[in-house]
């Protein structure tokens, strides 16, 4: 994906340990590590146009007939001419054509993005545009021709593609940061006069004898890639301008001798840095290096040519972890994963289930092997090697083969019947039943094997129970409508899950579910569709009985119309009392669904009707008149008396009948603390003015057009002024979402299942569970509630969307054994102290 947009490329960050100027022999590769990685990706190359571009495209949608062409009339001719410097989305090359059907579908002729657009009119051959370069921006100095017009830049474009693209943009453009970052390939190109602050060669020059020799960078636990030596000198033609990185140059003229500069009198090896301790040659020169993608003897001779006074480097002695590994005879390494103490397995690419290295939550065999001997003594959180040892029949290692008494993953040792199915943590039941059987016997009570056969019911054994079904009275998992989604529930990092992701959290916390956080789940058996289950009817969707006319319309993003009435006609009567803020936030979606003789608790326009101007965007720049509209037919009454100022505020913005317009006034434009200027703040205010002064949110008085400031006399605290609804902020989000944070999490429905959580699992099962959720519904909450939900009081719900007040943090589980920390990890080196070395 793109590069985020904060992460500019132009900047960096380093550890504590590396980021004093003093210690610049250590940070030199890693800085440049930081610097060069956008760029050595093809998808992340340095398209600054998408901090300009894409950074305002998100959210912006054009309304009616106010979208935004870049032709003023008909379509550009060069449609399939790619704009450099552009993205739009994932498409970091987007043609002309794109660009132009972008701005006719997404963007509103008002945004600054759409004078983004128009700029290429010239360059798309717009009809009304002039078909000669406009020649206001070059490449080089005073508009003469790059040296190197067909070499291809850092960017991916050639020199004379970029060259020819500025020509055709317009005066306006020629200075913004956009056409200044395509200027920084000037020294590359060689623009007559100009030249880089930074070569790798002495005489200024990128030419060396070794193009494409690789210069790896690898930090251990950290990042790794290689570059070639033509690239990395390219590259650093790049830092002519005064950034404080530049002191990087150094570490790329390091590199010099063994890139082979024509203007270095010696390019032989200097032989201070070895890959073996003893300086020996590596016995498997020719294996390959996957982290750097360079082969072992590719790595000694790199080495070879590193200066004597940077063999004690960490960027060094992280290279040389590979010695083991390489064959190097003189190596040690602390868990070689086969008996021989080799590495060397039959089933590399195999995943290792259930297994957590650091940063890879899925190893295969290979890095499962590799990391057991390029880690140093003690890096490894681990007592012993029984986690490496203990696959090795699994993963091939010599003289490795299926042990007689392995492990069963169904109880009567008969293969699952749904050998398909994808169990919560991305592996197949046959996949888990292979892995099982090639552990030997006395693993098999291991809380580890112990936690992979809690899916032999979801895998279908037939020999298989469970404490805790989804069906109760049918006894399986057997349900009609595995997708839908769940109001009002939220599992750990999964607000509103489906009924399928309720199966597998049921699956995953087997036998530590209590009877009443079952009996909670299982309310929702009838809903989900399991077999033989009739709905209840003591409570109505329809506040006057009968059926919603737009059964297929969804609500809330996850929900159907017809979804909400099937799960309010499994509730039973105390579900939908008149004090249930859950069933009323379930309720209020009963106009927009089309329940007979319903009318909404709020709606934007006082009269009831639409607002006249539905494509008018609120002063979020996001969401139209008639959006909001929508969305306010859907709130409680409770909701609509907290979002009251926001809806008052955008009814004059919309339109609405028998509501004074609000102010057409253009932007003030003297203005303080504008960023503290809301529609809520203005509603509040009765008078119209053309700008707005307030102090600490007090109406103060009315400013003329141009706005002004507030003298310490009128205003001792924090002065607001040239405030109008011009400029002012808005929060028309879902009301659902705002008003239900709001929500007092201590007024639950009596149904509810709230006892204080009670459950310790064992470390590894609590870790695995927190990797699941956290890497599989990719939530932005934090793993603290997870740890919160697992092995302490409830804390406040949290709510979002059609969360509501039941939530699992709040079910009980039973407790159970937790092994003594020291079967997990070393004492002398806590989890907490180090928390990137986890095996679990």
């Amino acid at each position: 994906s793109r590069p985020s947009l904060q992460a500019s490329f132009w900047s960096c960050e380093v550890g504590k340990s590396r980021a004093t100027k003093s210690a610049r022999t250590t940070t030199l590769p890693l800085l440049l590590l930081n610097l060069f990685f956008s760029f050595t990706n093809k998808a992340a190359r340095m398209k600054l146009s998408s901090l300009v571009f894409a950074s305002f495209l998100t959210a912006v949608s054009a309304q009616g007939d106010n979208f935004c062409r870049m032709c003023d009339s008909g379509s550009p001719a060069n449609t399939n001419l790619v704009i450099p410097f552009l993205a739009i989305g994932e498409n970091d090359n987007p043609t002309c054509g794109q660009v132009a059907d972008f701005g006719l579908e997404e963007v509103s002729a008002a945004d600054e993005v759409c004078n983004v657009i128009k700029a290429h009119k010239e360059f798309c051959a717009c009809p009304e545009a002039s078909p000669e370069p406009l020649n206001n921006c070059y490449l080089c100095p005073n508009g003469e021709e790059p040296g190197r017009l067909n070499s291809e830049t850092p960017f991916q474009d050639t020199c004379s593609e970029l060259d020819t693209y500025l020509r055709y943009l317009p005066a306006d453009l020629c200075e913004s940061d956009r056409v200044d970052s395509i200027r920084r390939s000037d020294a590359f190109c060689e623009c007559p006069g100009v030249k880089a602050d930074c070569y790798m060669c002495d005489d200024d020059t990128n030419n060396v004898a070794n193009p494409d020799r690789k210069v790896p960078f690898f930090e251990f636990l950290g990042s790794s890639f290689h570059t070639t030596c033509q690239d990395l000198g390219d590259f650093y033609t790049l830092y002519d301008t005064e950034d404080p990185e530049i002191t990087t140059c150094d570490f790329v003229k390091i590199e010099s001798r063994y890139c082979g500069c024509s203007s270095e009198t010696d390019t032989s090896p200097v032989n201070a840095c070895s890959l073996c301790p003893d300086a020996a040659d590596p016995t498997e020169g020719d294996k390959l290096i996957d982290a750097l993608d360079m082969t072992c003897n590719e790595l000694q001779t790199y080495l070879s040519y590193v200066a004597a006074d940077q063999c004690a480097m960490p960027w060094i002695t992280d290279l040389q972890r590979f010695d083991y590994y390489c064959g190097c005879t003189a190596a040690t390494a602390p868990c070689p994963i086969c008996p021989d103490g080799s590495i060397q397995v039959s089933n590399p690419d195999a995943i290792v289930p259930y297994l957590i290295i650091p940063n890879n939550e899925n190893p295969t065999c290979h890095q499962l092997a590799t990391l057991g001997v390029i880690a140093d003594p003690g890096e490894l959180v681990l007592d012993d090697c029984s986690i490496f040892e203990t696959q090795a029949d699994f993963c091939g290692c010599p003289g490795a083969a299926q042990p007689t008494d392995g492990c069963d993953f169904c109880p009567d040792g008969s293969a699952p019947p749904n050998p398909d199915l994808v169990t919560p943590f991305g592996d197949t039941c046959q996949e888990l039943s292979e892995y099982l059987s090639f552990l030997s016997g006395d693993q098999c009570t291991s809380d580890r094997v112990g936690f992979i056969q809690r899916q032999d019911f979801l895998c279908g054994c037939a020999s298989a129970t469970t404490q805790c079904a989804l069906c109760e009275d049918h006894g399986s998992n057997d349900v009609a409508y595995p997708d839908r989604h769940i109001p009002l529930l939220s599992l750990p990092l999964n607000s509103n899950p489906s009924c399928q992701e309720v199966i597998e959290f049921m699956a995953v916390n087997d036998g530590d579910l209590s009877d009443a956080g079952c009996n909670a789940l299982q309310s929702y058996a009838g809903y989900c569709g399991c077999p033989s289950t009739s709905p209840v009817n003591e409570c109505s969707f329809c506040p006057n009985g009968g059926t919603p006319s737009n059964p297929d319309k969804v609500v809330s993003e996850l929900f159907t119309c017809q979804g909400l009435y099937d799960f309010v006609s499994f509730l039973t009567s105390d579900g939908c009392s008149t004090d249930s803020n859950d069933f009323q936030q379930i309720q209020a979606f009963a106009y927009t669904c089309g329940c007979p003789n319903t009318q909404p608790s709020c709606t934007l326009c006082p009269d009831g009707a639409a607002p006249s101007n539905p494509d008018q965007l609120l002063a979020d720049g996001e969401t139209s008149c008639g959006e909001f509209s929508e969305l306010v037919v859907t709130l409680t009454s409770e909701q609509c008396l907290q979002q009251a100022s926001t809806i008052e505020g955008a009814r004059s913005s919309c339109s609405c009948n028998g509501v004074s317009p609000a102010s057409s006034s253009p932007a003030c434009a003297i203005q303080q603390n504008a960023d503290l200027c809301t529609t809520d703040l203005l509603a509040s205010v009765p008078e119209q003015c053309d700008c707005y002064a307030f102090c600490d949110s007090t109406f103060v008085k009315c400013q003329s057009g141009e706005g002004g400031l507030l003298t310490s006399s009128e205003c001792s605290g924090t002065p607001i002024t040239g405030c109008n609804f011009a400029t002012a902020s808005s929060s028309a989000s879902n009301p659902n979402a705002d008003s239900a944070q709001q929500s007092d999490s201590g007024n639950r429905d009596d149904n509810t299942a709230v006892i204080a959580v009670a459950v310790v699992v064992p470390t590894v099962i609590a870790l695995l569970v927190v990797v699941y959720y956290f890497f599989t519904r990719k939530s932005s909450v934090e793993n603290d509630k997870m740890n919160a939900g697992l092995e302490a009081e409830s804390e406040e719900a949290h709510f979002n969307g059609m969360e509501g007040s039941v939530s699992m943090s709040d079910v009980p589980m039973n407790t159970t054994p937790v092994p003594p920390p020291s079967s997990f990890i070393n004492d002398s080196t806590p989890i907490a102290e180090n928390p990137d070395s986890k095996v679990v």
